[in-house]
């Protein structure tokens, strides 16, 4: 197998370990569940681990769209011959795919950031209130930062194969 369709394998799995474990982090879950309670409370219980609904709540569309990219990407870059570069098409379908990927994987992590930027703005105001002890702090965790890389990986596993000679043997 050639290596511009490893490091596009690369970046499909970490764009897909980024589907799975992306989620936001704070010290204050144990205070949302207690703000939550109050009448007309704008904190859902659930709000820190939905931080981020850009993919999935707001556009569901855009989840689709980056496991298709992926998909499609994975069949590209087990097309035969395996020992040699992929095909120009290929890998340009594979550079293109990794790009889609990518620039859904920098929307959603800027709207997961903008999520947890207010929620950490809603916990302010919490404590200046009087509901909460102290104003927690609200981040983003690692998986929305995997979906832009592996975007960029995939892209580049694309580009390494268009750069890749056509009479390059991989096991040679």
């Amino acid at each position: 197998m050639h290596y511009g369709r490893i490091v596009a394998l690369v970046g499909v799995v970490a764009g897909a370990a980024g589907l799975f474990i992306k989620k936001a982090s704070s010290e204050g879950e144990g205070a949302l569940a207690q703000l939550s309670q109050l009448p007309d409370s704008p904190f859902p219980s659930d709000l820190v681990e939905n931080t981020g609904s850009a993919l999935y709540n707001d556009t569901a569309w855009a989840a689709i769209v980056f496991g298709l990219a992926a998909l499609v990407a994975i069949v590209v870059a087990f097309m035969p011959p395996l020992g040699q570069p992929m095909k120009r098409l290929y890998g340009l379908t594979a550079t293109v795919m990794g790009v889609v990927m990518l620039l859904i994987g920098i929307f959603a992590t800027l709207g997961a950031m903008d999520d947890a930027d207010t929620l950490t703005a809603g916990f302010a105001q919490a404590a200046a209130a009087g509901a909460i002890p102290v104003a927690f702090t609200v981040s983003i965790g690692f998986g929305w930062y995997l979906l832009v890389l592996g975007g960029a990986i995939v892209a580049i596993g694309g580009v390494l194969s268009l750069m890749a000679r056509p009479d390059e043997d991989a096991l040679a």
